[in-house]
């Protein structure tokens, strides 16, 4: 947990406390499953426009890295933790992960 960003914690913290594990999506055509989640997670988190737009793309980033460290499996329809992300999400409290949230709706990343 501790080689993983703000914004990493603030997605697993946010799958598994605000969609018990998993969250299910309909992809645009053309544009891939991380940015539609990443458009969907922005939208629900920040009310400022230029929050959005500063925070969509890092979301997007930290779905891939998640990805690319086996944490999280994303399709054209659902993102869910994979065993060993269940087990890294079980390390991050509801307290610790509000706070994170707090910081990242507000752009401070």
């Amino acid at each position: 947990m501790e080689s993983l960003g703000l914004v990493e914690k603030f997605i697993i913290g946010y799958i598994q406390h605000e969609n018990f594990g998993r969250i299910y999506i309909m992809t645009s055509t053309g544009e891939s499953p991380e940015k539609t989640v990443a458009k969907l997670i922005a939208d629900e988190i920040a009310a400022d426009d230029k929050v959005k737009i500063k925070i969509t793309p890092k979301i997007e980033a930290a779905l891939k890295k998640l990805q690319e460290y086996w944490m999280i499996q994303v399709s054209g329809y659902e993102v869910k933790f994979t065993s060993y992300g269940q087990q890294v999400a079980k390390e991050l409290d509801k307290q610790t992960y509000l706070k994170i949230k707090q910081q990242v709706s507000q752009g401070k990343l």
